[in-house]
């Protein structure tokens, strides 16, 4: 066990150490430039072999901090800067501004100083631990391995310096061009796919392990392109690893040198880097899967790259709402710092004084400025929460698959350790609210029963609609299977397949000697008959007879007419032709009850929506339905017809039965939905998602219903 090991299991709590024995000194090996940022000029400070190695000052304060050399007392360095800059400082105003950088670990520290620092840091993880113990661990960010990226990253420069050429961004943005094309060709595809790529409830543990694993190569390669932009601005990086984020892992690259040594456009490229490099990737990947055959490895792998490494990846990245590259791009871009740390603490501000009266110091904005901090605060707000739900939705459909009556435990463990920090914020500004607001509490008594009871009611009163989330396929409401109803050889198809027809349009002539003898052997004897009759009745000769005769040979002549009629085959509706390669059945001679082409009338559709048993009590009651299907952005609506009185087999293909040990599937029912296609172009088979809207329920129904059915059943 090394000494660092027998020091955070064996070392006692102790008070804090002293670390420094003196004066504070500035590191001797910093590094300064100034930038012209939005509110001036500032500098920015690199200081190598510490915890926080980037800074940033405005002029003076950094001019002030030059100025402790660990020998000049507190009142000296405040006399000296006088001297030199004109501005009066106290010692005590000096010694305050020495500690607030101690605090940050700005200070240069001694190899003394520095092993006392070691033996503090120590106690303190003994401590965090076992904070995280009684806590049930800490998810948000786990670190499981890093290194000192900076040779690697060095080397990866060397060999790769002509990505930052004129004429290779030149070539890059042609490609890209290409790229667009290519998939642009297969732009429904594409997107449907890559939603069901990064959609884990239909995925398996093999299928959640290849994803991971090309999530984690396509990171390497992103914070790669970070940190060798960043060496190519004459910065360095010496940190890089995998980290898991609520147990989702993911990589990192520190690039805070850019910061110092590149300009405003270098650290633009910089952030920007990340995801133009997956872009590029994807340039030459698209290519491969474009040239590749179907069935072959390397059409599938360079597909799924391409879903991993394309748009989900743009969107989410360069999303400027959470801290993401797209965040720091947009905060370059408009000269903000931390623009988020920013508004939040506007708003935070502002909802304090003005909303709950208590004492808030709000920042002072010009009148756009604030009105943009309290919209970008509101909105980063709710997608952040909205991602971090993301992570328990995600858990949650996962444990479905185990057992659907116990799969909100680990969604709520989960939700409960994700946004337990923020209850624990909450509980504090409860706490503060109610000490500053007791005197009035006091006073106002029946108003705030009067407001408890109507949260209570609020809370009780359905007014939230419960809803299903199931899988879909289309049936066309009326179609027709077209037969050959007399044996003939075909002649002639005037149709193809997907061809509107309307109803009574020839689908086929066929042809038949025998029937088309007979029948002009019956028109003959018909003919005969008639002029028999004719000559009777002018002679008073039988007349009788050869009436009887004419009738005869009339229902024989109908009978072989209607029969050389059902030589053209027609459509009995309006609709398309479905049927593939109906012009195959050309020149062949076919019997009767032969297929000859099947028509369905597309412009009502009938979706057959797949209910699992645990979630059909929600329709006892069904208000309204939409569907959206996969290959289509705007959504349908769907009229309600039926549920199946059974259970029904689900349709080949439609779900994605992972196997899991100890999975029990259940039993599906169908609901049929009516589909207008209000313009749309609807074919049978395609499917999607559909939402069912059921009865109202209150808040409280709906947060408690789930627990109470769920220990419910397995109490019984």
């Amino acid at each position: 066990m090394n000494l660092a090991r027998v020091l955070e299991v064996a070392l006692p709590d102790v008070p804090p150490l002293k670390q420094r024995q003196g004066f504070p000194r500035i590191h001797p090996r910093h590094v300064a430039r100034e930038h012209i940022e939005r509110d001036g000029p500032l500098m920015m400070v690199l200081v190598p072999d510490g915890p926080n190695c980037f800074f940033r000052f405005n002029p003076l304060q950094y001019k002030l901090a030059t100025f402790f050399d660990g020998q000049r007392s507190y009142a000296q360095v405040a006399a000296d800067y006088e001297a030199e800059t004109g501005i009066a400082l106290t010692a005590k105003s000096v010694e305050e501004f020495a500690d607030s950088l101690e605090k940050l670990d700005f200070w240069y520290k001694t190899p003394q100083e520095q092993s006392v620092l070691l033996c503090e840091q120590l106690i303190e993880q003994r401590q965090k631990k076992i904070k995280k113990k009684r806590n049930f661990g800490d998810m948000s960010v786990i670190e499981l391995i890093y290194f000192d990226p900076d040779a690697y990253l060095r080397w990866i420069h060397k060999k790769l310096w002509f990505v930052y050429t004129p004429w290779f961004t030149a070539w890059s943005f042609f490609m890209f061009a290409v790229m667009l094309g290519l998939l642009g060709a297969r732009w429904n595809e594409v997107w449907s796919d890559s939603v069901k790529f990064y959609n884990f409830t239909e995925k398996g543990w093999s299928d959640v392990a290849e994803f991971f694993a090309i999530f984690l190569l396509l990171g390497a390669f992103h914070e790669t392109a970070h940190g060798m932009t960043c060496i190519h601005f004459g910065g360095a990086s010496h940190r890089m690893g995998v980290f898991l984020m609520y147990l989702v892992p993911g990589v990192f690259c520190e690039v805070q040198e850019v910061y110092v040594y590149g300009g405003r456009r270098a650290r633009m490229l910089t952030v920007a880097a990340g995801v133009w490099s997956e872009i590029v990737l994807c340039q030459y990947f698209a290519l491969i899967w474009w040239f590749t055959p179907p069935d072959s490895w390397i059409h599938g792998f360079c597909y799924k790259l391409i879903l991993s490494g394309g748009i989900f990846c743009v969107l989410i990245n360069w999303n400027p709402l959470a801290k993401m590259d797209g965040y720091y791009l947009f905060c370059e871009i408009f000269r903000f710092w931390d623009l988020k740390g920013l508004s939040s603490t506007y708003l935070s501000a502002v909802v304090r004084k003005h909303l709950f009266r208590l004492p808030a110091t709000v920042p002072a904005l010009p009148p756009l400025r604030r009105v943009g901090f309290a919209v970008y605060a509101m909105l980063s707000g709710v997608y952040c929460y909205s991602l971090m739900l993301f992570f328990v939705k995600i858990l949650y459909h996962v444990s479905y698959h185990f057992t659907p009556d116990w799969a909100f435990v680990p969604a709520w463990l989960l939700a409960f350790a994700i946004f337990r920090s923020r209850l624990r914020k909450l509980g504090q500004f409860m706490n503060e609210l109610y000490l500053d607001k007791k005197e009035w509490l006091r006073q106002n008594r029946k108003p705030i029963w009067a407001g408890a009871v109507a949260v209570l009611v609020l809370l009780l009163v359905p007014i939230r609609r419960e809803y299903v989330d199931e899988p879909f396929v289309l049936e066309p409401v009326s179609s027709a299977v077209v037969r050959a109803e007399v044996p003939g050889l075909v002649t002639s198809i005037p149709v193809q397949e997907g061809q509107t027809v309307e109803s009574g349009q020839l689908l086929a002539q066929l042809h038949d000697l025998t029937a088309e003898s007979q029948a002009a052997e019956a028109a003959a004897n018909l003919q005969t008959a008639g002029a028999r009759a004719n000559s009777a009745q002018l002679s008073y000769a039988d007349f009788g007879t050869a009436h009887q005769r004419q009738i005869e040979m009339q229902k024989v002549d109908q009978l072989r007419r209607e029969q050389l009629q059902k030589l053209k085959v027609t459509s009995p509706i309006s609709g398309t032709v479905t049927t593939a390669r109906v012009k195959d059945l050309l020149g062949s001679y076919v019997t009767a009850g032969t297929v000859i082409a099947e028509v369905a009338d597309s412009t009502k559709m009938k979706a057959r929506v797949y209910v699992s048993e645990t979630e059909l009590h929600k329709l006892r009651q069904i208000h309204s339905a939409s569907l959206l299907a996969n290959s289509m952005w705007q959504p349908l609506k769907g009229e309600f017809v039926a549920i199946s009185p059974a259970a029904r087999e689900v349709e080949p293909g439609l779900m994605t039965q992972a196997s899991y040990s100890g999975l029990h599937p259940p039993s599906y029912f169908t609901v049929d939905l009516l589909v207008e296609s209000n313009g749309a172009k609807l074919s049978g088979g395609m499917s999607g998602t559909a939402k069912i809207y059921g009865e109202r329920r209150s808040l409280a129904v709906s947060v408690l219903r789930p627990v109470i059915e769920g220990v419910s059943r397995r109490i019984w």
